[in-house]
């Protein structure tokens, strides 16, 4: 019998396979998907087009039924490398008052205790050589370090945005994704578990429709994503129960102004600034600039916590079907305020002049307008679940899941993610996930 399998190839499932690699273990990793290889889509001009989910045959949408909230561009990228071949490596950590409601053991196991390097600082260190030892704040170009030194001047704490990226000349760079050194062997494509059973030595996984053949382990560690992964929980410890069960969902709150600027003089692009984190929104405030056409596109944006309060409902009824419930709109609302505040504000310190309407504006919308009105900001808004950042439901030290990361009604399963986060914050959570494999690898049994 097979030692542990790890269902999903994304960035957590990765992750965690690459540290059971590290201890010596026997395993698997199941992709539901198929394997269009392990390169990041920026790395090669041919398939940076895939960022759009409308364009990439790998993207598989949550709901059958998209919402208001959760739209038809929410989902997966259902592939071997999943998201960690999509994301722009951005590594911030969970602001520490958020932490303060994570379990005790969680928290210093991340940030460290007694002098000695936490989960964080080792993960970053290992991506540190991963970047060629440049440090993840490092200014990548010389338009990056003016930007720098240009909120500086305008009164923000400004560094370069912490990320995991190598650049690969010509403009091109890649993210840091773990699936990219996994043994060929270990990695098995278009193998969709759609349940997970106990069985008195292990469990059993049930593969495509439940008419094949099923797959027996001793140790099971579910990265699904977050709605797969509450999906197979809720079908392994409630399998055939049709009450509807409930589990709090998370994303962020974004919204952002464009300007093009037409003359085009910033030759190196691609430059991202952490230019702050804003307190009364509980934001991140990233500015960045990339080449647009024979000008220079700049995009300023606010990333926050959707509230916890204002959370929404994932209703598992029979463990076939996922049904979204949308949170309360007023407590989200609110973030959104603050943070236009937040761009208005840096608006005023450049000078700019920015074009703001009420209701919701997307991206593409707000595009058209700065690109007919050079120079000036135009805002825009991203909708709950277009991060990809969406989080919770299965959080650490709750009624589910023990500090461990093990699940409580069910010994030798564990499960690795963002659905593990008692309390999102307003970070981008692959460093955090990157972080919690390692914990809870090095806690299983």
């Amino acid at each position: 019998m097979l030692d542990t399998a790890v269902i999903g190839a994304g960035m957590a499932g990765a992750a965690v396979a690459a540290e059971l690699e590290r201890a010596g273990r026997d395993y698997v990793v199941l992709e539901a998907g198929p394997h269009r290889g392990r390169t990041h889509i920026a790395a090669d001009d041919d398939s940076a087009h895939l960022a759009d989910p409308a364009q990439d045959p790998s993207f598989t949408p949550f709901l059958a039924r998209p919402g208001a909230l959760y739209g038809p561009f929410s989902g997966y990228r259902r592939r071997v490398g999943g998201r960690s071949l999509y994301w722009r490596g951005i590594c911030l950590r969970v602001e520490d008052d958020v932490l303060g409601e994570w379990p005790a053991e969680v928290r210093d196991a991340l940030r460290g205790t007694g002098g000695e390097p936490g989960l964080y600082a080792r993960t970053e260190e290992a991506l540190r050589t991963w970047c060629r030892g440049n440090r993840l704040t490092q200014a990548r170009t010389a338009t990056e370090e003016a930007m720098v030194k240009e909120l500086t001047g305008l009164g923000y704490p400004a560094v370069p945005t912490p990320r995991a990226i190598r650049m690969l000349g010509r403009g091109r760079w890649e993210a840091y994704s773990p699936i990219t050194d996994l043994p060929p062997a270990r990695l098995r494509a278009g193998h969709r578990v759609t349940a997970v059973r106990k069985r008195a030595d292990g469990y059993s996984l049930i593969l495509g429709d439940g008419g094949g053949p099923a797959l027996d382990v001793r140790h099971v560690v579910l990265c699904a994503g977050t709605l797969g992964t509450i999906e197979l929980v809720d079908g392994l410890l409630h399998g055939g129960d049709r009450e509807p069960r409930r589990y709090p969902l998370v994303d962020h709150v974004a919204c952002g102004m464009l300007v093009v600027e037409p003359d085009g003089r910033h030759e190196e692009m691609e430059s991202s600034v952490h230019a702050a984190f804003d307190a009364p929104s509980r934001s991140n405030l990233i500015v960045e600039r990339q080449r647009h056409g024979e000008g220079v596109l700049l995009d300023a944006w606010t990333m926050g916590e959707q509230p916890p309060e204002a959370a929404s409902t994932v209703l598992v009824g029979d463990a076939t079907r996922i049904v979204l419930e949308p949170p309360a709109r007023a407590a989200l609302d609110a973030v959104r305020r603050d943070q236009r505040t937040v761009l208005g504000r840096l608006a005023e310190h450049a000078g700019l002049t920015v074009h703001v309407r009420e209701e919701y504006v997307s991206f593409d919308d707000a595009l058209a307008w700065a690109e007919a009105h050079p120079g000036t900001a135009a805002c825009y808004d991203a909708t709950i679940g277009e991060l990809d950042h969406e989080s919770g439901g299965l959080a650490l030290g709750g009624e589910h899941v023990d500090v461990t990361g093990q699940l409580r009604q069910a010994p030798g399963a564990a499960v690795v993610g963002p659905c593990l986060f008692p309390r999102a914050g307003a970070a981008n959570p692959s460093l955090t996930t990157l972080a919690l494999a390692r914990y809870v690898v090095q806690r299983m049994p």
